[in-house]
């Protein structure tokens, strides 16, 4: 038996090591050194913070406050692991309402870039100086500088390029520190707060009332059409605003949640707030808030992950209560009936007529050939006979022309059938193929204008008209970035917009493939987006409401992980432009829609991978109703 000394295989990890893994959690992106700072800066008293970036972050970021600075033993204190002013004992933990308490975010950060932090409090005549660079400090120095803490980070993931690989374009990335900042704007409108980047100013918010803050980030008319929530409890007090459901949207961007002046991520708050709008809402659709909630501290524990976003209440249940009460009695405490009116008069015919459209003028028109992919498919009037399938020989039952002009706009006489039909349940109204005698037992119908019903050879198939419109514009929009060659529609008058500086850094990202689609925009500082012509399948009255709705689908993929530029953009256009569930179609429509449809090179599926079409065999049928033979 050997008596030489082994060496441990269990030991202390470096400083400067367990710093890098803890950072891991702490700091996943440039816009969690912005928030980590912001933090300190508000903990520290500051009246103004500027953020300045560069790059999106990745080369720069400087947090500079006017708040109450430390002196130098602070300073080179703070860079310590677990070394904070916010907490000293069990209790304080129990009942913090300061943003920042671990001590792991400034160290965990000048472990993976090169810091400078500049710092004067008001009894100082010289700032203190130091420099970290990936957790070495360097001797601390002396500088001029006004009271309150400047903090550079340089270079952020520096010396460690596998962490630095994985960060996003520029476009994204800066996206999450708008989105912040944004969150940051509402939850503190007493402090003034700036953001520059790359040398341009995108916010300056002057210290101003909660709306007066909302109308500066969403414009005036959001701001105007926001319900009032102020409510005081025992347990919980809940401030702020609601968004009308008519101006929900089909993403969740614009749900902001603090809990005693933090941002927080409830599924459970968030889901009272939601249902308390019950029927309101369009499907998919998700109303804007903005809610405060201030609740005893120790109610809530913040001390869950390091970022610090996730929380957990003692008494949930009883929270989810209040919350949707609340929220429900603010909604009804508002007069709603005129939306609801609006759409009862909807279905008088006479109102249901337009005016002829001359906000645009037709630039041009595709031929055929070039607006839709190689078919692979027959049409669909060979596959309702019973015939083979065989590739497609000739063009499609209409020309382009009628075509466009179907999908354009919706068969307003078509409606005013449906409504008139609808007074009288006792008849049964089945849409005919106008090409066909009504003699002829092949037909089309709709179902709740939602479905397409038609009998084939082997029983019945089932059509869902959005996703199979989905599909046909997708691979047009597919087949218009691979061709470049867009086809546009001039509008008369052109549709200008405000929007949030992510998104107009998201566009510039991708107007190149925007106008191979046929869009045509001008981008001008801050932040405003004119459009002055669209592709031909946009459907007059969603000039203005398109480009939005598309960026918060492409953001969607983007979030789900594709990173597909041209697939995303074609999908986004295919799912936002296409006819919706509850659109009146004619029978010329729904011919012409499932002719495309069968022209496509998947009918099958939509982008996303939901299904377009279902078959019911006879055999079904008959076994469904008991049928031997």
């Amino acid at each position: 038996m050997s008596d030489k000394p082994q060496n441990p295989l269990i030991r202390k990890l470096p400083q400067h090591l367990a710093n890098q893994i803890a950072a891991g959690e702490v700091v996943q992106r440039p816009e969690s050194v912005v928030k980590e700072l912001v933090e300190n800066a508000i903990d520290a008293g500051a009246e103004h913070v500027t953020i300045n970036i560069s790059k999106a972050g990745k080369t720069l970021i400087q947090i500079i406050d006017d708040g109450e600075g430390m002196t130098e033993e602070d300073a080179v204190m703070a860079l310590e692991r677990h070394a904070t002013s916010k907490i000293s004992s069990l209790e304080d933990l129990e009942s913090i309402m300061t943003f920042g308490f671990r001590g792991e975010a400034l160290p965990s950060i000048a472990s993976v870039s090169r810091l400078e932090l500049r710092t004067r409090t008001a009894d100082q005549d010289l700032a203190t100086l130091l420099r970290i660079e990936g957790g070495e400090l360097e001797e601390p120095g002396r500088s001029e500088g006004p009271v309150g803490t400047s903090i550079s980070v340089k270079n952020l993931f520096y010396n460690t390029p596998a962490r630095r690989q994985f960060l996003k374009s520029n476009a994204t990335e800066y996206r999450h520190i708008t989105d912040t900042v944004q969150r940051f704007v509402l939850s503190y409108p007493h402090i003034r707060i700036t953001l520059i980047s790359d040398g341009s100013t995108v916010y300056d918010a002057q210290p101003a009332e909660l709306k007066a803050r909302v109308s500066y980030l969403f414009g005036e008319r959001v701001a105007d059409s926001l319900i009032d929530v102020q409510e005081e409890t025992d347990l919980i007090t809940i401030t702020g605003f609601l968004g009308r459901p008519n101006f929900a949207k089909k993403s969740r961007g614009e749900q902001f949640l603090f809990v005693n002046g933090r941002q927080v991520v409830s599924r459970l708050l968030n889901h009272a707030v939601v249902s308390a709008y019950e029927n309101m809402l369009d499907q998919g659709a998700f109303p804007m808030y903005i809610l405060f909630l201030n609740i005893d501290p120790k109610q809530v524990d913040v001390n869950v992950h390091p970022s610090k976003l996730e929380v957990k209440f003692s008494n949930e249940r009883n929270l989810y209560t209040i919350v949707n009460a609340v929220v429900r009695q603010s909604l009804y405490h508002y007069d709603l009936t005129p939306s609801i009116e609006f759409r009862e008069q909807k279905q008088d015919p006479d109102l249901t007529r337009e005016s002829p459209d001359f906000s645009r003028v037709r630039l041009s028109t595709p031929e055929e050939s070039g607006s839709r992919p190689e078919a692979k498919y027959d049409s669909y009037d060979s596959l309702r006979r019973g015939m083979p399938d065989r590739p497609a020989s000739g063009g499609s039952r209409m020309d382009a022309q009628q075509i466009d002009d179907l999908f354009r706009s919706l068969n307003l006489d078509a409606s005013a059938e449906g409504s008139s039909s609808a007074a009288e349940p006792e008849q049964k109204t089945i849409i005919l193929p106008s090409e066909r005698p009504v003699s002829d037992t092949q037909f089309l119908w709709q179902l709740h204008n939602k479905y397409i019903f038609t009998p084939i050879k082997s029983g019945l198939m089932i059509i869902d008209q959005h996703v199979a419109h989905e599909r046909i514009l997708y691979e047009k929009g597919l087949a218009a970035l691979q061709d470049a060659a867009p086809f546009s529609q001039q509008l008369l008058f052109e549709h200008g917009t405000r929007v949030s500086p992510g998104d107009f850094a998201l566009l510039g990202e991708i107007r190149s493939e925007l106008e191979q689609l046929g869009f045509v925009l001008r981008l001008e500082a801050p932040n405003f987006v004119t459009v002055e012509a669209v592709p031909q399948d946009v459907r007059p009255g969603m000039e203005e409401s398109i480009l939005e709705e598309m960026i918060e689908q492409y953001k969607e993929y983007q979030s789900a992980g594709t990173t597909d530029r041209r697939h995303n953009v074609a999908a986004s256009y295919g799912c936002r432009a296409a006819i919706k569930a509850g659109d009146k179609l004619a029978a010329q429509e729904m011919q012409t829609l499932i002719d495309q449809l069968f022209a496509t090179t998947n009918p099958y599926v939509c982008p996303h991978g939901r299904p377009i079409l279902i078959k019911l065999s006879l055999e079904e049928l008959d076994r469904r109703f008991g049928r031997s033979g």
